[in-house]
């Protein structure tokens, strides 16, 4: 293989032992329509296309709408595919097995494991993050077949109607009108974020918002009880939206609402409803005014998962995104078990008896995050009613990775799973924990494609360089695209 132009792993392939010179190619009319695009890419490939051996493409409705098959032999090419996007994949492929020019004969069947396949570019986040940066992870997106991006602006996003919110290092409209056609011209489909009720502190820090602060102190969430918290809400998302033209999928956030029940007015909701009942107050209502425009709606799981009583509440067009950044085994001795409120935790044995069992990763995530305790004593009875059934047959000594994917599903959710290119910082030589992530991104990916979710989106939360984003990008690729193509070793 050439490493150089190294791409996900082929799910089926068989080479030979000849080859073919690539200058020797000659493109023959395609059956059926395709863009100028696709027309110039295969010329691109074929240096011109006057040669000799014939490159054919075929359309095939009935394979999968990203896959293809590449056959290359002696008197020409066929590529087969359901469409645009299959063909230019195999075109990727084409070009990977090239060599010196010469193309080594053979057959590959290839197509994605999973429909989603995204990385988080997070432009709040990563202060550094140029345009021209986040250009070049677009790109190498593309290369490792992910067609999804989840962008987060912040205060970088150079709101129209409320120019306090904007910092002075924000992007300009013209610069993420750039960005979202470059996407589009990759194949990558780009999902906008925009907070719907907490990590609004960017918002919340001008003083021109103060009234709208459910506390004093962290200031990063509003109120979901005053309607005007509503209005901002749907002035900003209608802004995200517009910025954003052809968007199908908005991101709402939703997560991590330490505030609930904060203010005076929302104590007295939360003492006769619940926190749950309040976050879903508002947050349902954020989910239908985006479904009411046609659009899908996502939210992160954590408050939902850590009040589930909510579920039968939420409309059903919201997709959930499923989060977890320490599981890197499958099944687990790490377990987020956010139902009861604990947090990221291990049966205490893991941190005595049984401690020789585990690997280098899981005992460093053990050591830096878990608090230990015991898993058939100290859970309730109704958590172990509610999701016994998902925890695996492992469990109490290991737990099934990321068990409440089929929780969600089973009533009705569609589920997109989300691992770490870099969060909840642990070092590895000095380094960003390397093997860490890409252990939890390949556990996710296994498992999205085992439950058959919609797929995986790796996030990036840490102000890294640029640089350090690649192997998550990279490992997602791999993973996402055929996760038994990408064992270890």
């Amino acid at each position: 293989m050439n490493l150089a132009n190294l791409l996900p792993t082929p799910h089926s392939v068989a080479f030979q032992d000849e080859w073919i010179d690539l200058g020797d190619c000659a493109p023959l009319p395609v059956e059926g329509e395709v863009s100028r695009g696709l027309q110039k890419r295969l010329m691109e490939i074929c240096g011109g296309g006057d040669g000799c051996v014939s490159v054919r493409l075929r359309i095939d409705a009935g394979l999968h709408a990203e896959g293809y098959n590449l056959s290359v032999g002696a008197k020409g090419v066929d590529l087969t595919a359901a469409g645009e996007a299959g063909f230019l994949y195999g075109l990727d492929r084409m070009e990977q097995m090239c060599v010196a020019g010469r193309l080594r004969c053979g057959t590959i069947q290839d197509f994605p494991a999973l429909k989603v396949r995204g990385f988080h570019i997070n432009f709040g986040g990563l202060r550094h993050l140029s345009l021209e940066d986040s250009l070049g992870v677009l790109q190498a997106m593309r290369r490792w077949n992910l067609n999804t991006v989840l962008v987060e602006y912040g205060s970088r996003f150079p709101h129209r109607r409320h120019p306090h919110i904007p910092t002075q290092d924000a992007l300009r409209w013209e610069e993420i009108q750039m960005f979202v056609r470059r996407a589009c011209d990759l194949g990558i489909e780009v999902i906008p974020l925009q907070q719907c009720l907490g990590h609004v502190q960017y918002v919340l820090r001008c003083e021109a918002y103060a009234h709208l602060r459910e506390e004093e102190e962290k200031r990063d969430q509003w109120c979901p009880l005053n309607e005007a918290s509503f209005d901002l809400f749907r002035e900003l998302v209608d802004e995200m939206i517009e910025a954003h033209p052809g968007v199908k999928t908005v991101h709402l956030g939703g997560d991590e609402t330490r505030r609930l029940g904060a203010c005076p007015r929302c104590a007295v909701f939360v003492k006769e409803r619940g926190k749950g009942a309040l976050y879903l107050t508002f947050v349902s209502r954020a989910v239908r005014y985006v479904a009411d425009q046609g659009l899908t709606p996502i939210v992160w799981d954590d408050m939902i998962c850590h009040y589930p009583e909510i579920l039968d509440d939420m409309p059903r067009d919201l997709v959930i995104m499923y989060w977890d950044y320490w599981t890197t085994r499958h099944p687990s001795a790490v377990f987020v078990a956010r139902p009861e409120g604990r947090g990221v935790v291990v049966d205490r044995r893991w941190k005595g008896e049984w401690a020789g069992e585990l690997d280098e990763t899981e005992r460093r995530m053990i050591a830096s995050f878990t608090a230990a305790i015991d898993f058939e004593h100290n859970l309730s009875e109704d958590f172990r009613q509610r999701f016994g059934p998902y925890l695996g047959e492992d469990f109490p000594r290991r737990v099934r990775a990321f068990p409440y994917l089929e929780f969600y599903q089973d009533r009705g959710f569609r589920v997109i799973g989300c691992g770490a290119g870099g969060s909840n910082l642990s070092l590895w030589h000095g380094m960003p924990d390397f093997p860490r992530y890409m252990d939890n991104i390949a556990i996710w990916s296994q498992r999205a494609a085992e439950a058959g979710a919609l797929g995986v989106v790796t996030s990036a939360w840490y102000d890294f360089p640029t640089e350090a984003l690649m192997p998550g990008v990279m490992c997602t690729g791999q993973t996402a695209w055929n996760p038994r193509g990408a064992s270890k070793g």
